[in-house]
C-alpha cells in the first residue's frame, strides 16, 4: 500500500508541479562499496534515487563490491565493530552492466585499505558508463584510476591536502559544492553528495527530483558554487 501510494504521489506530482518535458533518468545504477566507506556518502544519494526509482520504470539500484560478503561502513563501536553494513548485489569481477557508478568516500585521512582491485575495476568500467560520480573523498579513487586526469573535480575540504595529492594531474576546484566535467560528477564532503544527486536527477526530470526531496523533507543547495567549507578549512584557492 505504501509503495502504491508513493508511485501515485510521484505520478500525480507531474500535474501539481507542471508537465515540463522530461528526459529518462539513466536506469542502471551501481554504488561501489568497500570496507570503511562513509555511510551517508552512499545512503544519502540512495535515498533520493530510491524514491526516483518508483517513478522511473525499469530503474535499478545495486551495490557493487569486491566480494558478496556484507561490507561494513566506517561508523564503529569499540566493542562490537561496524554498526552498519550493506549486502552487495554484484562483485566487481561480475562486471554488471551499469549506466552510472557512484563512488562514496572513506574517512579521508590516514586510510590504509588496499584499493588496488577497486581502482582496477573503476579504470576498466568507466569507458562503458554513461556517467561516473564520487561523493566526498571518493574522488581519491577516481583520481588514482586516472579518470580525473585533466578534468575539473572537487572533494572534501577537511581532507583536501591528502586527497588532491592522489591526483596531481587533476584540475582540482577548491570551492564548489559539486563539479561537472563531461560525464564526470564529483561532490564536496558527505552531504554534498545529496545535492549533487538532486542536481543530476533534476537534469533529467525536475518533477521527480522535487518530489523526492519533498518526501524526505530535504532542502538541497542548488548552487554548485556554494561552499563555505573551503574557507572554514583554509583550502588554498
Amino acid at each position: 500500500m505504501k509503495i502504491l501510494s508513493l508511485v501515485t504521489l510521484i505520478c500525480s506530482a507531474t500535474v501539481v508541479l507542471g508537465t515540463r518535458p522530461a528526459k529518462t533518468i539513466p536506469l542502471k545504477w551501481g554504488i561501489l562499496a568497500f570496507p570503511g566507506f562513509v555511510g551517508l556518502d552512499a545512503y544519502g544519494p540512495l535515498e533520493i534515487l530510491n524514491i526516483a526509482a518508483f517513478g522511473t520504470p525499469n530503474m535499478t539500484l545495486s551495490i557493487v563490491a569486491e566480494t558478496m560478503d556484507f561490507v561494513p561502513a566506517h561508523i564503529t563501536n569499540p566493542t562490537s565493530g561496524a554498526l552498519t553494513w550493506v549486502k552487495p548485489t554484484y562483485t566487481i569481477d561480475q562486471d554488471p552492466p551499469l549506466d552510472v557508478l557512484l563512488i562514496p568516500g572513506d574517512p579521508g585521512i590516514g586510510v590504509t585499505y588496499d584499493y588496488t582491485k577497486i581502482i582496477a575495476y573503476v579504470k576498466r568500467t568507466y569507458p562503458k558508463l554513461k556517467y561516473i560520480m564520487s561523493t566526498c573523498t571518493g574522488a581519491r579513487i577516481l583520481a588514482r584510476a586516472g579518470v580525473l586526469d585533466k578534468k575539473r573535480a572537487t572533494t572534501n575540504k577537511w581532507a583536501w591536502t591528502e586527497i588532491v595529492a592522489s591526483g596531481p594531474k587533476v584540475k582540482w576546484v577548491p570551492c564548489a559544492r559539486w563539479v561537472v566535467d563531461g560525464n564526470i560528477w564529483t561532490s564536496s564532503g558527505v552531504t554534498a553528495g545529496m545535492d549533487m544527486i538532486n542536481a543530476f536527477v533534476s537534469k533529467f526530470n525536475s518533477t521527480i527530483a522535487e518530489t523526492s526531496v519533498n518526501i524526505i523533507e530535504y532542502e538541497p543547495h542548488t548552487d554548485p558554487s556554494w561552499d563555505p567549507f573551503c574557507k572554514i578549512w583554509n583550502v588554498p584557492t
